[in-house]
């Protein structure tokens, strides 16, 4: 809601509307804090749930997929972006042993209730929806890491998350048209980012 009555001021408040690139900028920030966990990762300060950051990478893609098909331009790299680094994660996770959190039963759970979303995504064969289950299954993805960052706050980075939760507010604010395919991703991947950081920056 804070996001939402942030664009509203400066839609009716300001002479001019935020620049559309704004969100390529955002998407640079976005990028900056998974560079930050990369970089944590490799070096063993923080533990990544494998399931959870290779999952982050492949909807994302799915949904940026979904949007260029609709015409989404640049708001589509932040979402390109939100899925590229957890991918490097999930590489770089490999190197060092230290950098891995060891995934559980329920883990494989979510991850077998997020694969049923690209299911019926295939079966639909339709942009929006695939946006819609994607954006499911990524929140079933990103549980287990949620719950590990509430419960072993040491074990995550909150810097990262809350670098990347500037940059896809900024995106959030560059947002032209209020359509489903252009805000529905971005809105939801900087709540997730500001939560994660919130609840690492406990420890």
């Amino acid at each position: 809601m804070l996001v939402f009555a942030l664009r509203h001021y400066f839609l009716y408040h300001s002479r001019a509307m935020i620049p559309d690139y704004f969100a390529i900028i955002g998407a640079v920030l976005g990028s900056l804090g998974g560079f930050y966990y990369l970089y944590e990762t490799a070096v063993g300060k923080v533990q990544p749930n494998r399931v959870t950051w290779l999952l982050w990478g492949l909807f994302p893609m799915i949904i940026f997929v979904a949007q260029r098909v609709q015409g989404v331009e640049n708001l589509s790299w932040a979402t390109f972006a939100a899925g590229f680094n957890p991918l490097l994660i999930v590489l770089v996770s490999f190197i060092n042993r230290k950098a891995y959190w060891k995934s559980e039963p329920r883990d494989y759970l979510l991850m077998a209730a997020a694969t049923v979303g690209l299911i019926l995504w295939a079966i639909t064969r339709e942009p929006n929806l695939a946006i819609i289950f994607s954006l499911i299954a990524d929140l079933f993805a990103g549980l287990p890491t949620v719950i590990k960052a509430y419960k072993y706050p040491e074990t995550e980075s909150w810097l990262a998350y809350a670098i990347s939760a500037v940059g896809f507010g900024v995106g959030v604010l560059a947002i032209q048209t209020f359509t489903f395919e252009n805000y529905a991703f971005i809105a939801y991947i900087f709540i997730l980012n500001a939560l994660l950081a919130i609840f690492a920056a406990r420890k």
